[in-house]
Formats: C-alpha cells, structure tokens, sequence
C-alpha cells in the first residue's frame, strides 16, 4: 500500500513504499523545485481520491513518510540508478566518468573503515570516583564519551571538512542521536532483538528499561533493530549508512551546496556498497536501506526525551558535552 495516498505500491520509492502517481509527484516536485501553498489549514486529508486537491500538504505527506530527496538526485537521468551498476562485459575497459565515479566510492568506503572508533566500555573504563554510579549514571557516561569519539570520526568522514564550521557543528548537533542509536542497533543485531547491546560490558534488557523508565527508548530502538535484521545489514553498508546520518539533516544551514554534494557522494556510494555485495534485487535492497532512516529519526526522538527527561530531574551526574548536546536542538 502506498504509503502517501493509500493506494496500490508498485514498489518502494525514494526509500518508502508508493504508487507510481506519488513516486512521480514526488520526483516532478524535487526536480522542478516546485513550492506549493495550501489553500486552507495545511492539513488536508490525502488519499487517493483526494491527492490531486491540495499539491502542498501531498507533498508534505511525502516527506513525512520517509521519502528522501536525495534518491530523486540519484534517478534524474531516466533509468538513474542503472548508471551507476558495474557490467561484465569489459572488465578491464579504460576509465570512464562511471568507473572513476566507482574508484571514488571505494576510496571513500575505505577511509570509513579507517576513521569508525574503536568500540568503548561502559564499566571498565570508568574513571574510579564514577564507578558507584546508577546504571542511568552510567548510560549518561557512556553517552557522553561516545558523542566525543562522534565528534572526532566526523571531523574524519571524507567531504565533511569542506562545509563550513559553523554548518559542521549544526549538523552534528541536529544527527547525534540519530548516529548513537544506528551504532547501538547495529551492535544490538547480535542479541536476538531482546536486549540493547551499549558496550562488551554492558547490556540492557526490558526489565531494565522498565525500570529506568526509559521503555520507549528500548522499544524505538529495537524497531531499528529488526528493520536491520529484516535487512540483513552488512558492516560496510552500516559505515556509509552512518555517514549518510551525519549530512541527513533539515537543519539551516549557511551553505547548502557542500552538503547537498556530500549527501549525493554517500547515496552513490551506498549503492555501489550494495552491488557489491548483492547478487539480486539490489535496487529493492538499496531503497530498504533508506526505509531505516525514519524509524531511526522516531528512535532519535525517544533518545532526546529520555535524556531531557533526566537531565531535568537533576538526579543523575551529566557531563558538560552532552548536555549541550541534548539542548541545542529541540526537536
């Protein structure tokens, strides 16, 4: 079903499932840069009798379901995504705009291996006056040593220098969470979808978010958790995946070009991750992966206000970083 207009879905485009009258609304308006204005409160039902009544809140609709942007920069040329496949035919044929376009990818999937930190412990590495700490207390630690090792892997990621200082921080504050959970549910694919795996020594089960009332950060991020299971997600996607966070961000920004040229660099790279690693359905995959995003921003959501929630109360020790962190940007 699409999930725009309700519908019959041909498929899923732009990383959400939709019917071709939607999929190609959506493309016109992203191409043409059309800009619409609702004749009345800006939330008129759509549906698929009514779709066509009001272009504005169907384009709105579009957004607020998943559907990404940047696929429609990746299928401008009519068959886009085929352009960037690899053939067999000739294999060792001179480089072409496609092929250094290929060579590009693997560069910048291999400086994501080189720059992603090093898994950090939650207990070990307390320092000693920290070490009688709530397991809340404990989170807020570990969340606060990871945003550091965030900070220090975005300086790294390929292209993020480029934007403007101000730009890199803006971004960093708008995706942190969204980045800290994608890391938290790739590890936690090895729990069987029963716990939440933060770190070697720590792990959290439903019992334990119950208690912390923190129950509806568990369960976002478990969703994350079995969409990437459903998935089947690979290390190398998950590397570009979370560079794609980091520049997948509405926040105003001074210079919007570098970003919206990064953004387009990581789609394509993504998808030269997936064809090699997919014998089939490689577009399908491709687009499924995308359709993580949004249950990642919910869980992002849910991050932000346990962690407002807490602070708050002023019952458990924040350091400096992550609190600032936490209130820059309320979502």
């Amino acid at each position: 079903m699409c999930l725009v207009c309700g519908d019959v879905a041909s498929g899923f485009h732009y990383g959400v499932a939709s019917c071709e009258a939607c999929k190609a609304f959506f493309k016109r308006t992203i191409q043409g840069n059309i800009e619409y204005t609702c004749p009345a409160n800006k939330d008129c039902e759509i549906n698929k009798k009514r779709r066509k009544a009001c272009q504005a809140c169907r384009f709105t609709k579009c957004l607020s379901v998943g559907m990404l942007k940047e696929g429609v920069r990746l299928d401008r040329v009519r068959g886009g995504r085929q352009k960037y496949r690899r053939t067999s035919e000739t294999p060792f044929s001179t480089p072409t705009m496609g092929n250094r376009r290929c060579l590009d990818d693997l560069k910048i999937l291999s400086a994501l291996r080189s720059c992603e930190p090093e898994c950090i412990n939650a207990l070990s590495d307390l320092p000693g006056d920290m070490a009688d700490l709530s397991l809340v207390g404990t989170l807020a630690d570990f969340y606060d040593r990871e945003l550091v090792a965030t900070i220090g892997w975005a300086k790294q990621v390929p292209g993020f220098s480029d934007i403007v200082l101000d730009d890199q921080m803006r971004l960093l504050q708008s995706t942190w969470g969204e980045i800290l959970t994608l890391g938290l549910a790739f590890r936690s694919m090895s729990t069987g979808g029963t716990r939440l795996h933060f770190a070697a020594d720590l792990t959290i089960d439903e019992n334990s978010a119950r208690e912390w009332q923190a129950l509806e950060l568990y369960n976002q991020v478990l969703a994350v958790v079995e969409r990437f299971e459903q998935v089947n997600l690979q290390h190398d996607e998950f590397l570009v995946l979370k560079a794609l966070v980091l520049t997948n961000s509405d926040v105003r920004l001074q210079d919007t070009v570098p970003l919206q040229n990064l953004r387009t660099q990581f789609l394509q790279t993504l998808l030269q991750v997936v064809e090699s690693i997919r014998n089939h359905d490689i577009t399908q995959h491709f687009n499924s992966l995308l359709l993580c995003l949004p249950a990642l921003r919910s869980a992002d959501f849910a991050l932000r206000r346990f962690w407002l929630s807490i602070r708050h109360q002023e019952t458990v020790p924040m350091n400096k970083l992550f609190c600032e962190m936490l209130e820059s940007q309320m979502r």
